[in-house]
């Protein structure tokens, strides 16, 4: 079935122009033009879209208008901004609604593998429900006492950059919305950033406060399901300081370490989407998981149809982070399905992960929790697996020092 993409902008010559560039991928993808918000909505309202692509400056609904009322209205549609540069305020207002921020003029080539990629993220997670639930969050929630620590940061005339930098790396939900916004082109930035604390220097206080405290793009997570979920942040530092010293001990580049960290950090946010999307139901998974010691995957299988890998890796996926933490998020518990031919970050994800089951032993973990050692023999690394895990007990030791 081929795929459906909505373009819309004012300018007629700039559809045209998409039109013309994109005329080879008709084959593969049915492209509607329109010209104004309003013509979006009744469009989008005779027939369903996988993509809408809309310019910011339009007169009457502008885009961030647009794409607001598509969350609200036709949550499984991806929303991605294609705007030249626009004010401030404007830019600010697309954070929430829009997945991704390209700038015009964009590369066609970009545009095609933005789109590809894409199309391919919503192949692997083929539930229309979890598709809805997903399209329409805007953040990822995060701990109580890290979320109010950050605000408070920010609303101090005398908090640095450096500081606000240490409260967002050790949170899932806030790292992963600065390294959504900095890879995109929401302020010029574009570059390719893995690192929370790099991330947040690279937006500034400034615009830092003004998503914050105006915008919103950071939520506390409800307190209801923080006591089952507490132990998650814990475990989500420990991997990515495990996997970090893995990579290191690989003498991997420092972007493949950063892809690591990150990867590790974020590697079960998906269970944060879930429980934040369903609440009480999410609940008794975790209650059906402890009583029946069930693995949690096949027990989140049965209640959604998905697991909360594949969940965070779609919404990682969509946000513009990079291939190789979409795989590591994706793959943690089952590396052998990505097919990787040498390390990488999720190889340092799977590991990590397993050996904190073990260092920091919790009820939270699946006790059927292995490390794949036929494909570490196969790419050549299980005779690294000791060396690795002296690294990640040297990493625990200090850490538990600190404290």
């Amino acid at each position: 079935m081929s795929k459906r993409i909505l373009f819309v902008d004012d300018e007629p010559m700039v559809l045209q122009g998409l039109q013309r560039s994109l005329r080879a991928m008709r084959s593969d993808w049915e492209m509607v033009f329109a010209n104004s918000g309003v013509e979006a909505l009744e469009t989008m309202a005779k027939a369903p879209f996988d993509v809408v692509i809309t310019d910011m400056r339009m007169p009457g609904m502008d885009g961030a208008q647009l794409l607001d009322m598509v969350k609200t209205k036709f949550p499984r549609t991806v929303r991605i901004v294609l705007s030249g540069q626009s004010d401030r305020d404007t830019i600010l207002r697309s954070v929430g609604p829009s997945h991704q921020y390209l700038s015009k003029p964009c590369d066609v080539d970009e545009l095609k593998q933005r789109l590809a990629r894409t199309f391919g993220l919503r192949d692997m997670f083929d539930n229309p429900h979890l598709k809805e639930v997903v399209g329409r969050m805007k953040t990822v929630p995060s701990l109580p006492a890290l979320y109010l620590a950050v605000t408070e940061a920010l609303r101090s005339p005398d908090s640095s950059i450096n500081k606000i930098g240490d409260l967002i790396a050790q949170d899932m939900g806030m790292s992963a919305k600065v390294l959504q916004l900095v890879n995109s082109a929401f302020f010029g930035l574009s570059c390719n950033v893995s690192n929370p604390h790099q991330a947040a220097a690279l937006i500034g206080v400034e615009d830092l406060k003004a998503l914050v405290l105006s915008v919103e793009v950071f939520s506390g997570f409800g307190a209801e399901l923080t006591q089952d979920l507490g132990f998650l942040w814990n475990h989500s530092i420990a991997t990515a300081s495990f996997a970090k010293a893995i990579a290191r001990v690989q003498k991997s580049s420092r972007e493949m370490v950063d892809d690591a960290f990150a990867a590790g950090l974020l590697h079960d946010v998906g269970q944060l989407l879930l429980a934040a999307a369903f609440g009480a139901e999410y609940e008794k998974v975790l209650g059906r998981r402890a009583e029946t010691g069930s693995k949690l995957a096949a027990c989140e299988e049965e209640a959604f149809g998905c697991t909360h890998n594949v969940v965070g890796a779609y919404l990682l996926g969509l946000w513009g982070l990079s291939d190789s933490i979409v795989e590591a998020v994706a793959w943690h518990h089952e590396p052998s399905h990505a097919q990787p031919t040498l390390f990488s970050p999720l190889i340092a994800v799977h590991a990590a992960d397993y050996f904190d089951s073990q260092i920091h032993p919790h009820p939270g973990f699946d006790e059927h929790s292995t490390l794949d050692e036929p494909l570490l023999s196969q790419l050549a690394l299980l005779p690294q697996v000791e060396s690795w895990l002296k690294a990640c007990q040297e990493v625990a030791s200090r850490s538990a020092s600190h404290a």
